[in-house]
């Protein structure tokens, strides 16, 4: 069971790189990376529950911290004017 659902939640972030290359917005381009990463938390949390590896909790915390940050990042530069100033 495991198995299956790494690999729908893995078919999950194909699907989002498919929609982040055609994106017509910065807008849909960011909403995409955002779901990426929360899907690679999941995948990883996913494992670390089946697995019983409670110290891997941390990390994909930290990740999970990391990767919103990393969109509030961007939706401000972008917001600003990103390069264009």
């Amino acid at each position: 069971m495991l198995e299956i659902t790494m690999v729908l939640i893995a078919v999950a972030i194909l699907f989002l790189l498919y929609q982040l290359t055609l994106a017509k917005t910065i807008w849909e381009r960011l909403v995409a990376l955002n779901l990426i990463a929360v899907k690679i938390a999941l995948i990883m949390t996913v494992y670390a529950v089946y697995s019983g590896q409670s110290g891997l909790l941390d990390i994909i915390l930290t990740y999970s911290i990391i990767g919103f940050m990393t969109v509030i990042v961007l939706t401000r530069f972008v917001l600003k004017g990103g390069r264009l100033k």
